[in-house]
């Protein structure tokens, strides 16, 4: 599949900073791993991947309606969520989208875990490394 990513802006709660602007143009350049209608337990599961998302190249995002206050309120304790979580975002559908470093969509699909979401990260990745 290849999507031309919509342009995308949202406030984000980011551990450490205050009320931060976010646009998935800022991410062109990496691969980007978004999840949407993150529960709590999915941005724990993804926070416990991050390291083996980013040894692949990617950054990942999780995307939640909730307001920013509500995002902080609480994700601000949970010293291992390091990424930002993308508030205000109207998507009610566990979904994940996969982005090249283009800002390509190469893959949409509903998210079952964390680990799954990895794999369909690095099926992508494989065939991107094999036409470098």
């Amino acid at each position: 599949m290849i999507t031309p990513t919509p342009a995308l802006a949202a406030d984000a709660f980011v551990r450490g900073e205050q009320l931060r602007r976010l646009e998935l143009a800022d991410f062109r350049g990496t691969w980007v791993v978004l999840a949407f209608a993150v529960r709590h337990r999915d941005v724990l599961e993804l926070a416990e991947l991050e390291e083996a998302f980013a040894a692949d190249g990617a950054v990942v995002l999780a995307a939640t309606p909730d307001s920013w206050d509500a995002a902080a309120h609480r994700y601000h304790a949970e010293q291992t969520v390091r990424f930002p979580i993308l508030t205000g975002v109207a998507e009610e559908r566990r979904l994940t989208a996969i982005l090249d470093a283009d800002g390509v969509v190469r893959h949409v699909g509903l998210r079952l875990s964390a680990r799954e979401t990895l794999a369909a990260l690095e099926a992508q990745l494989v065939p991107a490394l094999t036409a470098a």
